[in-house]
């Protein structure tokens, strides 16, 4: 062939696929425009759902809108609405749209809290991971405390083999991954790690003391390190034999604890007890931080928290009164996230806790309350933990309309102590300076109250509400404030009841510069003080006057 033939031959025929080409595109192009005009909503339909008028408002609805007003330009087939604007269509009454909405904000922070001793294989790895062993074993040990979130695989946990030693329910208490459940909840996993916590002190002090002594009574011979060694490793040799610990590993298995404590976030009506994908629900290894037998409370703490974690806030459990509305969520059965609605049916109740005393002032409802529910929050309508469900009166075993809540007030202080001496040691295990500690104790609640009271009947002066400040109860022998200035001692009078009167003493009213007019603001003024900070009190006693003390904070002791 000749150039001149093959030019006129291959022109046409590219030219002819070009065409094909081009035609092809411009087809596909024109199915996927008409797809998308064909199953887009219509302009009218979209309007209406946009634009419904707001028929009711209340504060709870207030506290929960989801951002997801899209732009009329989004993705074909999306329709963007705010949860108020979907509770106007649906009609919900406003006591519907308090209730809806209080779920909608809390219910993300209730988690389903279950305990399994580990089987001998599944205790040595948890989800893959290497051995975990407690922080509070590592504290008694006088070794280090390592960070066990160091330790998790961040794929998702299914939970060990084992035996099951208990399941509830909790809520979030803190975003740093603290948790409030019931101490009965836990009860057997935390009892079985303190025998073997007990155990290996117990085998621990034996032999140290009985290396001490035999490396005293060689001292005559001489301090030979080779000889000092060997009698060391025959001591901790023979008491391994006896006790069946190995001294040798760190992480032996009679040093890792048994019982592992686990909690599951719930997804809406998935991963559920008895739903087919809870054997793929993602659960999450938690530390016992300690318990409060007396309330029957415990406080966990998530190895490797979420980032999203949302922690629930507390209401005035003083404050309720008889036939206001509460709600408990909480996992009824192992059902995730389950809502029952009630009222106060009476105040004041004493129960019997779980070690035999007597829990006073709990909440009585008629909310509906099964087993799983006990650790779970009871909240008052503004989405405010006021109590948490502990146990119920029944002749059958489920609910029969009697419930009782620990009062959130109590809880409230006796687990923030917990939480905040677990974050000072978790600080100083980081070689980092923690939160300035004063060791004084301010009067609160109800028996501020009547402080109050007291000086205003026995004061010459005209107190404003905010020109109280905080009464000192006590202070602790080693308190900055008790330090000698200037080669004086100073003189620190706190308030307290003598002879069923209340004897007066000192209140700080200015902390650093910053007015205090209540024990609360006092607590939160000194939660932002750090160790070794210098810090000028004002300080007025019963007589109106003032005077300024000046102190070096402390280390808070553990």
């Amino acid at each position: 062939f000749t150039v001149k033939q093959v030019k006129s031959t291959l022109i046409p025929l590219c030219l002819f696929w070009a065409s094909m080409i081009v035609s092809l595109l411009f087809f596909i192009l024109l199915s996927r425009a008409s797809a998308a005009v064909a199953f887009q909503p219509s302009a009218p339909f979209r309007h209406h759902l946009l634009t419904a008028s707001h028929r009711s408002k209340s504060i709870a609805s207030e506290l929960f809108a989801l951002a997801s007003e899209g732009d009329d330009d989004d993705a074909a087939g999306t329709v963007a609405m705010r949860a108020t604007d979907l509770d106007d269509s649906l009609g919900l009454t406003p006591d519907e749209r308090t209730v809806v909405n209080v779920y909608r904000v809390c219910k993300d922070s209730v988690v389903y809290v279950t305990s399994v001793r580990k089987s001998r294989d599944s205790s040595r790895s948890i989800g893959g991971g290497r051995r975990l062993r407690s922080n509070r074993w590592q504290q008694r040990d006088g070794s280090k405390a390592k960070e066990t979130e160091k330790e998790e695989p961040e794929q998702r946990q299914t939970l060990p083999k084992g035996m099951a030693l208990g399941s509830g329910s909790g809520f979030v208490v803190d975003s740093e991954g603290y948790i409030v459940t019931n101490y009965h909840v836990i009860q057997r996993a935390f009892e079985s790690n303190q025998d073997v916590i007990q155990y290996d002190n117990f085998w621990d002090g034996v032999a140290t003391n009985a290396t001490k002594r035999m490396k005293n009574s060689m001292t005559p011979l001489g301090r030979d390190t080779e000889i000092m060694k060997s009698i060391e490793n025959f001591i901790n040799g023979t008491i391994s034999s006896i006790s069946g610990r190995d001294f040798k590993e760190a992480d032996s298995v009679s040093s890792e604890l048994p019982a592992q404590v686990f909690v599951r976030f719930g997804t809406n009506g998935d991963g559920d007890a008895t739903s087919q994908l809870s054997s793929s629900a993602s659960y999450h290894p938690c530390e016992i931080v300690n318990v409060v037998k007396e309330l029957d409370v415990a406080v966990l703490k998530i190895s490797k928290a979420p980032p999203s974690l949302k922690a629930l806030i507390y209401g005035k459990s003083s404050d309720l009164l008889v036939g206001q509305s509460l709600l408990a969520i909480g996992n009824p059965f192992g059902l995730d996230r389950t809502l029952s609605s009630g009222l106060v049916s009476a105040l004041g109740r004493s129960i019997t806790g779980v070690v035999g005393n007597d829990i006073k002032n709990c909440i009585q409802t008629d909310a509906a309350i099964n087993p799983g529910n006990s650790g779970g929050p009871l909240l008052n309508l503004s989405g405010e933990v006021v109590g948490v469900n502990t146990m119920i009166i029944t002749t059958s075993g489920s609910n029969a309309g009697i419930g009782f809540a620990v009062p959130g007030d109590n809880v409230k202080e006796s687990t923030d102590s917990i939480i905040d001496l677990d974050k000072e040691r978790r600080l100083r295990n980081t070689n980092r300076k923690g939160r300035g500690w004063l060791g004084a104790d301010v009067a609160t609640g109800a028996l501020e109250e009547s402080f109050r009271r007291r000086l205003s009947v026995s004061s010459t002066m005209n107190y404003e509400e905010d020109e109280v400040g905080a009464f000192l109860t006590a202070l602790s022998i080693s308190s900055p404030l008790l330090e000698k200035q200037d080669g004086h001692k100073k003189n620190i009078e706190t308030t307290y009841f003598a002879n069923g009167n209340i004897r007066l003493g000192d209140r700080v009213v200015n902390v650093g510069g910053n007015p205090v007019a209540n024990g609360i603001e006092f607590v939160s003024e000194m939660k932002r003080r750090v160790e070794g900070e210098q810090l000028s009190l004002t300080v007025q006693n019963m007589n109106g006057e003032k005077r300024v003390e000046y102190v070096t904070l402390g280390r808070i002791p553990l």
